[in-house]
């Protein structure tokens, strides 16, 4: 029965975040309760525990559209109407009765509230709700007076030089920080990768992998480059070897009545031109095109390579070892197939395969402390998965997810069930790539993980302990949707943007 009710809030509040109440953006017949609505009281004070429940509610479903700051701008464009600006006198001048009453009584594909959502739970999050108003917007920034920070000049990058001077400032919780940006005009870029001759290559996804070095971009490399690219990875004795893999989309042909491919593929760089390109592995074919598809490289501390396969047609496929969708592979560096893989020997299985149950992964990295190899994923509506990989691990997509249908209906009845991995932490950012930060570099930050944020165009400091969800910050508001986070082998954070064309730097600053 609590599996139930839970999955019936989540019904609540998935579609709460679609129509939710009137924002403007369209103009439409207002969405008026009855005068009698306005009477209605909360029976609960907004006490700081009641708005902390509340906030619990809202990180959990609502952030997705309705953002972090609750103006409504967690996914620009998505719907005909956008989601309620919680800032807007349309919100604000309403009375809580009001806003109860339609929680309660709902309206289109907004359900009524009054049995799927306890009267306590929904005056929780009309209390959080009611907290966006006193905020001040001008403070949202984060902004810091540049005249009273400097940068530290004994803490020089190989790959771009450091500015002159602090341009501008923001402030996270732990530090100061400047937003350095140290390259523009990047076209869908998708993935980067710090050479250790001090360059730095950026693979766009058109097909072009650019190199820069000193701060500036030098050439672009030749040689027969896939187009459609998505990551880019070097081989861990690169140094020695020279090899770079790449991961791309062969885009289906219909007309020809040709699938689609995610494949992966080695190549030898010399000097600045890519040679012995081989294709090591395609999946497929896929009826659909690779737009979202994430295709992630990784290498683990013995040197097995992993391919992430994300869902292209009926999400039933992730749960199928005869199927390619939502899958990890993993593989020798030649792409030949490990004999210890899980799936080796089960009859039917694809033996390539290491893990399965995912929905879509968008990044992959190997924590260098732990030497455990960890993914982040797509939920749809919320439901987003940070994961540690497992061999033979099912993830659980689509039978158990915290995720809901865009529509708000419900994918799976408890998001927990016997036999699944649950993820680590689960949220609501639409994320894309993810590096760890150690050291000192960053005081307070030793030990968190960053991950980027597509739909809500920001950067999430996660502080966990022991694989356990502790708090997160939200950074660099509004920057774009950012596609790649790495860590740089310099000990400075990167956050690469996809729409906004930008690689930027975060330098902590020293007070004067």
């Amino acid at each position: 029965m609590k599996n139930r009710s839970f999955a019936f809030l989540l019904v609540g509040l998935g579609s709460l975040i679609l129509i939710s109440f009137t924002s403007g953006y369209i103009q439409q017949e207002p969405w008026k309760a009855p005068a009698s609505a306005d009477t209605i009281k909360s029976p609960f004070p907004f006490s700081p525990q009641v708005i902390r429940e509340g906030e619990k509610l809202y990180n959990m479903l609502c952030v997705t559209c309705h953002g972090q700051n609750g103006l409504g701008d967690g996914q620009p464009g998505r719907y005909k109407i956008e989601p309620a600006n919680f800032h807007s006198r349309v919100v604000t001048a309403q009375k809580d009765g009001a806003i109860f009453w339609k929680l309660s009584n709902g309206k289109g594909i907004m359900p009524a509230y009054g049995t799927a959502l306890s009267e306590e739970k929904r005056w929780q999050l009309i209390a959080y709700i009611r907290q966006f108003a006193k905020q001040d917007l001008n403070s949202l920034s984060k902004a810091l007076p540049i005249k009273n920070y400097k940068i530290d000049k004994t803490i020089p990058s190989p790959y771009f030089p450091l500015p002159q001077k602090v341009t501008n400032a923001i402030a996270s919780e732990e530090l100061a920080l400047m937003v350095d940006t140290v390259a523009k005009g990047l076209k869908r870029a998708w993935s980067m990768a710090f050479l250790p001759d001090q360059t730095l290559l950026i693979a766009e996804r058109s097909g072009k992998i650019l190199r820069f070095k000193n701060g500036k971009q030098i050439d672009t490399l030749s040689g027969n480059i896939p187009g459609s690219l998505r990551d880019i990875k070097l081989h861990p004795g690169f140094e020695k070897n020279r090899l770079i893999y790449l991961s791309y989309f062969i885009e289906p042909v219909k007309s020809a009545g040709t699938g689609g491919y995610t494949a992966l593929m080695r190549a030898k760089l010399v000097e600045n031109k890519l040679i012995e390109e081989k294709t090591l592995y395609k999946a497929g074919p896929f009826k659909n095109n690779g737009d979202w598809f994430g295709s992630k490289i990784g290498f683990d501390s013995k040197g097995y390579l992993f391919f992430s396969v994300g869902i292209h047609s009926d999400r039933k496929n992730a749960q199928s070892l005869s199927n390619y969708d939502g899958k990890t592979m993993r593989f020798n560096d030649d792409g030949s197939i490990p004999p210890d893989n899980p799936f080796v020997n089960t009859p039917g299985a694809l033996p390539e395969i290491y893990s399965y149950g995912h929905r879509m992964h968008q990044g992959m990295r190997r924590d260098p402390k732990t030497g455990r190899m960890m993914v982040v994923e797509f939920g749809e509506l919320a439901g987003d998965e940070l994961n540690i990989l497992k061999p033979g691990a099912n993830y659980g997509w689509p039978i158990a997810t915290y995720s809901l249908e865009y529509s708000g209906a419900i994918i799976s009845e408890s998001p927990l069930k016997e036999g699944i991995e649950p993820p680590i932490h689960h949220y609501a950012v639409a994320p894309s790539d993810f590096d760890f930060v150690y050291g000192n570099r960053y005081p307070g930050w030793d030990g968190n993980i960053f991950i980027g944020g597509l739909a809500t165009k920001k950067l999430y400091r996660l502080v966990m302990k022991d694989d356990t969800f502790v708090h997160d910050e939200a950074l660099l508001h509004n920057l774009g949707r950012i596609r790649e986070v790495v860590y740089g082998p310099d000990q400075f954070l990167y956050a690469m943007t996809e729409d906004t064309g930008i690689l930027v730097r975060l330098i902590p600053l020293q007070k004067l």
